[in-house]
């Protein structure tokens, strides 16, 4: 997720993004791969999938205040000004999620038996 997290920055900045551009990019690539990552971590031997089907109303309050908040520090200038962040297009949201979304791929992949056996060794 730190990888993640520090090349979508570093993206923005070679990009010629300016640093609230690459800020924003950074902060919400942050969010979603947190996320993602309490997503993944409620089983080590069930997929993210497998574990949408087991209710856990919690999950839900989390996720919708996380995306909620982030949300309201996106779009509400007054926000976006304490934390000094500029404007995000929405080609750079899909990149910023997609960045984010590699990183829980890569979280899945651990918890596969093979990956699992590798790191036991």
């Amino acid at each position: 997720m730190l990888a993640a997290v520090l090349a979508v920055y570093a993206f923005g900045l070679e990009r010629g993004f300016t640093e609230g551009e690459a800020r924003v990019s950074a902060f919400v690539c942050l969010v979603i791969a947190n996320l993602g990552l309490i997503y993944t971590n409620r089983s080590w031997k069930r997929s993210v999938i497998a574990m949408m089907r087991v209710p856990n109303q919690a999950l839900w309050w989390v996720s919708a205040g996380a995306v909620g908040f982030l949300t309201l520090v996106l779009s509400v200038p007054v926000l976006r000004q304490v934390f000094k962040f500029s404007t995000l297009l929405p080609g750079e949201l899909a990149l910023v999620c997609a960045a984010a979304l590699a990183s829980l791929l890569v979280a899945e992949c651990v918890k596969t038996r093979p990956v699992r056996r590798l790191l036991r060794k």
